[in-house]
């Protein structure tokens, strides 16, 4: 790693040690260097919750430009300054406008007041506030409208900021751009006796504001029973929708108003409504990393594996603990995305080439892939670990390294993977088994047979097997049965795939051996994409996916319409339906 890159990773994570060491060594212009993402090291410390006000100063005293914009894709023309902003850290705000930082900037109508309300979750900001009121103070222009027609007003009572709303108000935003009526205003910022005047006035019920939103609608934001129960009284349409028909429940979701959801569902409001796009609610409360709403929604019967457009909660969601749930409620492992999957096995989400550590050397041993000779064996490839700890493609880790492999056409190792199962045990581990990478066109390409295992305190151990006693598996499941796990299915490579057969292996979790069982009866045939779970008579119910077989000398995939039954101990299909 140069010297550059290594102090702008010290900047990023707020290492006042190496950035120390490091700036004597760097080039006099080199804190105005921009990296691969044509950022400013300023830049990265007035983004990054590591990297406090210390680092800050400490470039601004070395020479480092208040003004150098960022010039990559969407960050184009930004500033340090408008980064801190977005981070919503009025400390970091403060100290960069005191060094002089330009507060009147403008990209496509974006200006400092818009940066305030993006770039993170503002409906929990607890320093939304007190950032709003430094802008104010300094200046800042409060009614700049975006050429997406959003404004910091707009923006804010999009995501239920009232207070900020009124904040904003006091200090002469144009109310205009809210679009509200007498009655809407009442409902968001005012009190249930402003409600009765504005409504024994004659305001209209059924207004719409700029989010196309009714005064019941802006009602159920606010949270407060009393003003939607007194709305609905006096008439209100309960079917209602905002833009893009989202329905009332996904007000109550968005804003994690619980009693206004169980209210709702208490009053008969219906769980079957949709946006424009056929997003259940469960998905949108997934979607929120809403963790009440979804045990709410789950416990009123709604169905964890519902899709829109293909996409279900499970994939909707980032938080790891409303995944758990939805799994426990009996969602479809295979929905799981890749960061989720790295999540719960307690690895980072979003995959990082910086925790890459290997070295060239390690690289060039342990790149390509390779077989188990045992059952298992157990692999300690350093760049093998390395792959899996920071979860980039083989293509990633090949670029990451200044001496390139003559390997042509065989894959790099990889850990980032599709149809990899993922298994719960009762001890708290989590085991993952085999997956692909990337698609049969891709020079990286490859149908993995290996087992990681996650522990408890972090640490995991990764086992290999020959390929003739458990061949490269992928899009199977993986069914926990006492200490053993039963896979069963593939899709796997084309000339290993055995028609009219059905693949199940057994893995022992106290030894990790790996065997091919037998099975006889009325199996499903070469099966992948399914489901597999064990039910309340000790046996393994499969169904849905797809099989594969040869008809008239051409392979063809046609979908699974049946349910089967495989004894676990006996080893014996059966068809339930």
């Amino acid at each position: 790693m140069s010297h550059s890159a290594e102090f702008n990773e010290a900047v990023r994570t707020g290492d006042m040690a190496a950035i120390t060491r490091l700036l004597p060594r760097l080039s006099p212009d080199a804190l105005n260097i921009e990296d691969d993402r044509l950022r400013s090291p300023l830049s990265y410390a007035a983004e990054s919750s590591e990297a406090g006000v210390d680092v800050l100063r400490v470039l601004i005293e070395h020479g480092a430009s208040l003004e150098a914009p960022a010039g990559w894709e969407y960050e184009k023309g930004r500033t340090a300054l408008s980064f801190a902003i977005s981070a919503g850290d009025p400390a970091k705000v403060e100290v960069l406008l005191d060094a002089g930082a330009n507060l009147n900037y403008s990209r496509d109508g974006f200006g400092a007041m818009l940066d305030a309300v993006h770039g993170r979750d503002i409906r929990c900001d607890t320093r939304l506030l007190a950032l709003l009121k430094l802008l104010i103070a300094r200046g800042a222009r409060l009614n700049d409208v975006s050429r997406y027609e959003e404004s910091a007003l707009r923006v804010l009572s999009n995501r239920g900021r009232f207070d900020a709303v009124m904040l904003l108000l006091d200090a002469g935003a144009d109310e205009v751009q809210l679009q509200w009526s007498s009655l809407t205003k009442a409902v968001a910022i005012g009190t249930l006796a402003d409600i009765e005047i504005a409504l024994a006035a004659g305001a209209a019920l059924e207004h719409r504001d700029f989010w196309k939103r009714t005064p019941l609608l802006v009602a159920i934001m606010t949270g407060d029973i009393t003003k939607v129960r007194r709305l609905i009284e006096h008439g209100s349409d309960v079917t209602a929708t905002g833009r893009c028909a989202k329905p009332p429940f996904f007000y109550a979701i968005q804003e994690h108003h619980e009693p206004m959801l169980l209210w709702l569902l208490s009053q008969g409001f219906s769980l079957r409504q949709t946006d424009e796009f056929g997003t259940p609610a469960l998905t949108a409360a997934a979607e929120e990393n809403n963790l009440s709403a979804v045990r709410i929604l789950l416990d009123a019967g709604m169905d964890p594996d519902e899709k829109s457009d293909h996409l279900n909660a499970l994939y909707s969601t980032s938080s790891p603990a409303i995944a758990r749930v939805l799994l426990n409620a009996g969602a479809d492992p295979g929905s799981l995305p890749f960061e989720m999957r790295r999540a719960l096995a307690g690895l980072p989400s979003t995959p990082e080439l910086r925790l890459l550590q290997a070295s060239e050397d390690e690289f060039q041993r342990g790149w390509h892939r390779r077989f188990g000779i045992a059952n298992p064996e157990e692999m300690t490839e350093p760049f093998w670990r390395n792959m899996v700890v920071s979860g980039v493609s083989g293509y990633e880790a090949e670029n990451r390294f200044t001496e390139r492999t003559a390997h042509g056409r065989e894959p790099v190792w990889c850990a980032q993977r599709f149809g990899q199962s993922i298994t719960f045990l009762a001890d708290g581990r989590v085991i993952q088994i085999g997956g692909e990478h990337e698609d049969s066109y891709d020079p990286d390409f490859c149908i993995y047979n290996d087992v990681f295992v996650h522990e408890i305190d972090g640490s995991f151990r990764m086992f290999g097997y020959r390929a003739e006693e458990f061949p490269p598996t992928d899009f199977h499941t993986a069914t926990l049965v006492g200490e053993k796990i039963y896979i069963i299915g593939s899709l796997g490579y084309s000339d290993a795939r055995r028609f009219g057969t059905t693949a199940v292996y057994v893995l022992d979790t106290r030894t990790f051996r790996i065997e091919r069982l037998k099975t006889s009866g009325d199996v499903p045939g070469w099966i992948y994409r399914h489901r597999a779970v064990l039910s309340a008579s000790n046996e393994i119910r499969v169904w849905g996916g797809k099989v594969a077989s040869m008809i008239d000398n051409r392979e063809v995939h046609t979908a699974n319409e049946r349910i089967f039954l495989l004894d676990p101990e006996q080893l014996i299909w059966s068809v339930l339906a």
